[in-house]
């Protein structure tokens, strides 16, 4: 349920986007869409671990 309310909510937002807050949302697009795709809980750490130090 809780990609299904993020969707939504990007839909429906009503502020404008500046630069940072659109780059913020495309990187964790791109972090839900990889750990997703993450095979074990080894590689799903590991994605976090890397994501989280490019916020």
């Amino acid at each position: 349920m809780k990609p299904f309310a993020k969707v939504f909510a990007s839909m429906f937002d009503r502020q404008p986007l500046d630069n940072s807050v659109a780059a913020r949302r495309a990187i964790h697009r791109e972090w839900d869409r990889q750990r997703a795709n993450a095979l074990t809980p080894a590689d799903r750490a590991e994605i976090d671990a890397i994501f989280s130090r490019s916020l």
